[in-house]
């Protein structure tokens, strides 16, 4: 996470300050230069030679260092550390073995989650025996991982009229729709995103659920995109944010992908306050649907309502006004920017109905706003976000049901199943009208020779 935070630092500094940022870097190169020039010199070495003991010593400190970390000894030092028996849950280790020794522990068995591994491999195996579909005509599949979108009619007294009128409507014809169990509340997005491609629970990631993009992608992992790839579907993924953020340029071509849509193919324009707007996303989409000449899968990662929510950015309807649970210019940004996220919706509902051919859309909220104080003033604790799948062809009949983000990787794929029988079912009813009764041309003949008798 620091060094996202020194890569990246409009997503983290916001949060903090930056006179008080800036305020900490300059307190700590005060003390080092002070510490330099007041301190009397513990040994004084005049001559090369006497500075050989510390060379010798750095080398041996810092060799043993890369010998267990990316050298020889590495496997080894792994195995050590788990004799320590980190539990990989956060506050029971940091109570026993500290927050730094926590911290070395964790990067260091990084990547080697066996239970995952084991998991991924089964749903491998299990590819082989889910069906292809044999017919040419496949849905295309739209996922949209919306920034901080929940249902915040839950923490409102009263809604105004047509709040979320789309993801209402779209609920509605779902196959299946609910409230989402995510990993995360108020940020890390990439745990509730890999647990949805990859369908593995957090619990059995390890260490590996705080980053699974640090080491555990290093190598090929099954996820939804990967298992679609193979059987045809060019695989996109959108995210208006930095590419190399959380790793996703080195980990997403091990998920399956073939391309990466970042914020390098937005502009200036596009941009609602800091962030890539959602509309821009949702043009984005409609363009790969309306010129991709293979069956298309897009995972789409939003960004417009991405906090903080401090400085206004966009502007606040009266009705907004009106239904806020909390007086907080925050809340009032954050829930303006909910309704952009559901005109996305609407819009991608339309472009999918006038597509020809069958099409699925799924939606759901990768986690809760980072909102605590107007959380902790109205008592809302719930961290649960929301989802749909909405089949185009389906008939409506919808099965509400809680799951969590990882479940949702595996009702995404029995809808896109379901699609896939339909077309072979639909495929082999006009092959039956089409082909002529086996025998039929037989028995014309047998007809006009008893005619002529």
């Amino acid at each position: 996470m620091l060094r996202q935070a020194i890569a990246h630092p409009r997503l983290y500094v916001t949060y903090i300050g930056p006179l008080k940022v800036a305020a900490v870097i300059f307190a700590g190169a005060l003390a080092i230069a002070a510490g330099l020039i007041f301190e009397a010199p513990i040994l004084r070495r005049d001559e090369a030679t006497e500075w050989m003991p510390t060379l010798a010593y750095s080398l041996v400190f810092f060799g043993a260092i890369y010998a267990i970390t990316r050298g020889p000894l590495r496997n080894e030092f792994r195995q050590i550390l788990k004799e320590f028996g980190p539990s990989t849950d956060v506050k029971e280790d940091v109570d026993k073995l500290s927050l730094v020794t926590t911290l070395i522990f964790y990067f260091l068995i990084a990547g080697e989650s066996e239970e995952a591994t084991a998991r991924s491999q089964k749903n491998e195996d299990e590819d082989r025996a889910r069906p292809f579909g044999r017919s040419n005509s496949r849905p295309s599949v739209v996922v949209v991982q919306s920034e901080s979108f929940f249902d915040a009619r839950r923490i409102m007294a009263q809604a105004p009229t047509g709040f979320l009128k789309h993801f209402d409507r779209m609920a509605a014809e779902a196959r299946y729709c609910g409230q989402l169990r995510v990993p995360a509340w108020g940020a890390n997005t990439l745990r509730t995103e890999f647990a949805f491609l990859s369908g593995i629970p957090d619990e059995a990631m390890g260490v590996d659920r705080f980053n699974p993009y640090l080491g555990y992608c290093a190598k090929p992992v099954w996820t939804i995109a990967s298992y679609l790839q193979s059987i045809g579907y060019r695989t996109v993924c959108i995210h208006p944010f930095h590419k190399s953020f959380f790793r996703r340029d080195k980990a997403y071509p091990h998920l399956g992908f073939d391309e990466f849509i970042d914020i390098a193919a937005f502009e200036e324009a596009d941009r609602i306050g800091p962030y890539t707007s959602d509309a821009a996303v949702a043009t984005k989409i409609e363009t790969l649907l309306k010129e991709t000449t293979q069956p298309l899968f897009v995972f789409a990662i939003t960004m417009e309502n991405h906090g903080p929510w401090a400085k206004p950015r966009i502007e606040v309807p009266e009705e907004i006004r009106a239904a806020a649970p909390v007086r907080s210019k925050a809340v009032l940004q954050y829930l303006s920017h909910l309704q952009n996220a559901d005109k996305m919706i609407g819009r991608l509902r339309k472009v999918l109905q006038e597509m020809k051919g069958d099409a699925v859309f799924c939606f759901y909220g990768d986690h809760l706003p980072s909102l605590p104080n107007a959380f902790r003033t109205i008592g809302y604790d719930d961290p649960r976000t929301d989802y749909f799948v909405w089949r185009k062809r389906a008939r409506s009949d919808t099965r509400a049901v809680n799951v969590s983000a990882d479940a949702l990787n595996r009702l995404l794929l029995e809808t896109v199943a379901v699609a896939l029988t339909d077309a072979d079912a639909r495929a082999l009813a006009k092959n039956e009208r089409d082909v002529p009764e086996q025998g039929s041309d037989d028995r014309r003949d047998e007809r006009r020779a008893g005619e002529s008798r």
